[in-house]
């Protein structure tokens, strides 16, 4: 009778837990429909992409889903939308990077990514407080040299994360995206491309 009693009771615990996930999952997915950047989109005259398997989306023009760089196609559950900003195609992602705990155990976080298109070149990247590296080129390259001279005389743009690759230019912040901070970022990089000195975009990308 109490074996009976308590196989119940382990039985209505894992059903449950079953029907709390099944309801956290369902509101995850219509979360990820009903995004924001979906009346942004339309808006700029812009796509959007929920993030959700099975949803028909568009395909990204360009653009990486990741500050490590991992592709924007392989982007999994992430929403992202594209839009023009100052005749820029720029793309914007709402999504989450695991990390350890100090309980060993991995948890996710929040993270924004925002990046323009900007013509082919070798790696660029920036770290503030760290030199200026491209490590794509020769060490001592010449236009190592230059551009980290130009980033010392515009300091305005030696304050944050950036990495310029693979056509685009991208930053990225932890936290959920803004209408703010995805626009202010837009601007950011868009003012970076138009300042960097034009040999960076006479070299070939991964040219040596």
């Amino acid at each position: 009778m109490i074996l009976a009693l308590v196989i119940v009771l382990i039985v209505a615990g894992f059903a449950g837990a079953a029907a709390l996930w099944w309801r956290s999952h369902t509101k995850y997915v219509e979360g990820r429909k009903e995004h924001w950047f979906k009346a942004f989109a339309a808006e700029r005259g812009g796509t959007f992409h929920s993030g959700v398997a099975g949803d028909a989306n568009p395909a990204p023009t360009f653009g990486v889903i990741h500050p490590t760089g991992r592709p924007l196609a392989e982007s999994g559950h992430k929403s992202w939308v594209e839009f023009r900003h100052r005749d820029r195609p720029v793309i914007a992602v709402d999504g989450q990077e695991p990390y350890r705990h100090f309980d060993d155990h991995t948890y996710f976080r929040d993270i924004h990514v925002t990046q323009v298109q900007v013509p082919p070149s070798p790696e660029l990247r920036i770290v503030p407080g760290k030199a200026l590296s491209m490590p794509t080129l020769p060490p001592d390259s010449p236009l190592e040299g230059e551009l980290t001279r130009w980033l010392a005389a515009n300091p305005r743009f030696a304050q944050r994360d950036v990495v310029v690759e693979h056509g685009s230019a991208r930053t990225w912040g932890q936290g959920c995206a803004t209408r703010q901070n995805i626009v202010a970022d837009a601007g950011y990089l868009a003012d970076l491309a138009d300042e960097l000195p034009a040999a960076l975009w006479s070299v070939s990308d991964g040219a040596s």
